[in-house]
């Protein structure tokens, strides 16, 4: 579809573009990237717009092909965790100790499986047909270590049961952490006031920039704070009804070159 005039004098004012990873960038399950991609972020670079990736994976997570783009900033761990291109922190906030262990009681005693995202891998709590089907997409397969919290610091840790979309945070640990879902089974669990969009901030601040000079590609739940925050949101043809409510404009899927389409007809790459 065209893009209206308004989105097009958003545009204009776009310093730096931020990309989901999966359903976004690459497809989750089979990994396909268009080629693209490699056109949008050489494009982007020679117009002197900076890019960024955004997303709910560790940067252990964020796969090669998406490295060797070369993008500016990584905001990692749905914003708890952000570096530069050479790796440099930007913003390092791990969840308060008290936290993780009241979450771990809280699992053992609903008789539920738990994950962690450490800084430099992530950890589960048991080794199961239900875990590996959720995580090894997005990880491989990940040590178990039930008790990592104890001598790690942990950025955010991860649900696993049968029932996830019914599970509910008691009111003492509602208070510091939130669930997202991401997979039938499992949910990410959030630091409460910290998220993507906290994360893109922590960078725009670092260049000196607002809300309004940046873009955000997306496609999932975790995208929807994002969606508020930025100055200009471009929702995958495959994403949520919630997040297609939010966006600026609603492009094509990975495999319809849905990135490369909406830049060129925004006028950013060519």
């Amino acid at each position: 579809m065209p893009v209206d005039a308004k989105t097009k004098y958003k545009a204009k004012k776009t310093k730096i573009v931020f990309f989901d990873i999966d359903d976004t960038l690459r497809v989750k399950k089979t990994g396909y990237i268009p080629e693209s991609i490699k056109a949008v972020f050489k494009g982007l670079k020679e117009k002197g717009i900076l890019t960024g990736i955004a997303t709910g994976r560790g940067y252990y997570g964020v796969v090669e092909d998406i490295r060797d783009l070369e993008p500016d900033y990584f905001v990692t761990i749905n914003g708890t965790y952000v570096i530069n291109r050479k790796g440099e922190e930007i913003y390092n906030q791990p969840l308060a100790r008290e936290v993780t262990e009241a979450f771990v009681a809280w699992c053992k005693e609903i008789g539920i499986a738990w994950g962690f995202a450490g800084k430099d891998k992530p950890v589960v709590s048991e080794r199961s047909e239900l875990i590996d089907d959720a995580i090894v997409p997005i990880y491989g397969i990940c040590d178990v270590e039930p008790d990592f919290h104890l001598t790690n610091d942990v950025y955010q840790m991860w649900t696993f049961a049968e029932n996830d979309g019914d599970l509910k945070l008691p009111e003492e640990l509602a208070a510091h952490v939130r669930l997202v879902p991401w997979h039938e089974h499992s949910s990410d669990v959030v630091a409460t006031g910290i998220s993507k969009a906290s994360g893109v901030g922590h960078v725009l601040e670092h260049e000196n920039l607002t809300p309004v000079n940046a873009m955000m590609f997306g496609d999932g739940p975790n995208d929807m704070e994002i969606f508020d925050y930025v100055g200009l949101k471009i929702a995958m043809g495959n994403a949520t009804p919630e997040l297609k409510a939010k966006a600026d404009y609603v492009t094509g899927t990975v495999e319809e070159d849905g990135i490369f389409n909406a830049l060129e007809e925004l006028g950013l790459v060519e």
